[in-house]
C-alpha cells in the first residue's frame, strides 16, 4: 500500500477508529439494553463509507446487496446515533475484459450536504505472450503471461489517497509477482480462458476474456 504520508496517517487512523467503533457497538449491543454511543461527524464516518463501497464493488454492484447494506447502514445510524448524514449515491462501472487486453473501473460516490466520498477500484492488463512452466522433471505446462495494474483511489476529507492492495490466488494455479506501485506479473495455464484473483478485501480481479 503506497500513498501520501499525511493522507496515509489520517486514513489509517480513521479506519482503525471505525474498526474499534464496530467492536464497541457490538459490546454495547450485547451487554447494554440501551446502548449510547456518541460520535462526532468525522472521517470515521467517511471511512465507513469506503468500506461500504468496497462491499458494493465486491458484489459487482448487485442491486439487492446495495439496498440491503444501505438499509442496514440507516438502521445502525438511527440505533447507535452514528451521526452519518443523509446520503445519496451514484455508481459507475466501465468494464472491458478481452483475451489480450482489458480494464475495469468501479466507482462509487456518496454525496451529503457538506461534501462527498469517492471510491474507485481500477485494474487493467495486457497479454505478453506464452511461457513453459515445469511441473515435474518430465512434464511442463504452457502458461499465459500478463502484466496487471491494480489500485484503489479514496477521495474524502483526507484528500485523495491511492492504495495498492495485495492480491491472492485461492486456486494456487497462477504465477504471481508484485513489482511495486500496483504493478504485477501474472501467469496462468493457457487452457484457462480467464483467471480470477482476489484482493485483500475479497474483491475479485478477473484477467482475460
Amino acid at each position: 500500500m503506497n500513498m501520501n504520508r499525511r493522507g496515509q496517517f489520517f486514513l489509517l487512523a480513521a479506519l482503525l477508529l471505525s474498526f474499534l467503533l464496530l467492536l464497541s457497538l457490538a459490546a454495547y449491543r450485547m451487554y447494554s439494553p440501551e446502548p449510547k454511543v456518541y460520535i462526532k461527524r468525522d472521517w470515521i464516518q467517511q471511512a465507513q463509507l469506503v468500506q461500504l463501497a468496497r462491499v458494493w464493488v465486491k458484489s459487482d454492484f448487485c442491486i439487492l446487496c446495495i439496498r440491503q447494506t444501505s438499509l442496514l447502514l440507516k438502521q445502525l445510524n438511527q440505533t447507535y446515533r452514528l451521526n452519518i448524514p443523509t446520503l445519496t449515491n451514484s455508481t459507475f462501472r466501465d468494464r472491458v475484459l478481452l483475451n489480450t487486453t482489458g480494464y475495469a473501473n468501479y466507482t462509487v460516490v456518496f454525496y451529503y450536504s457538506r461534501g462527498s466520498v469517492r471510491v474507485m477500484v481500477y485494474w487493467s492488463y495486457t497479454f505478453q505472450g506464452f511461457y513453459e512452466k515445469k511441473i515435474s522433471p518430465t512434464e511442463s505446462v504452457v502458461y499465459k503471461n500478463y502484466t496487471l495494474t491494480y489500485y484503489h483511489v479514496y477521495v474524502g476529507g483526507w484528500g485523495s489517497v491511492t492504495v495498492y492492495p495485495s492480491l491472492k490466488d485461492p486456486l494456487e494455479k497462477a504465477d504471481l509477482r508484485y513489482l511495486g506501485g500496483g504493478e504485477w506479473i501474472v501467469g496462468f495455464p493457457s487452457n484457462m480462458t480467464s483467471y480470477t484473483l482476489f484482493d485483500q478485501f475479497e474483491i475479485p480481479v478477473r484477467i482475460g476474456g
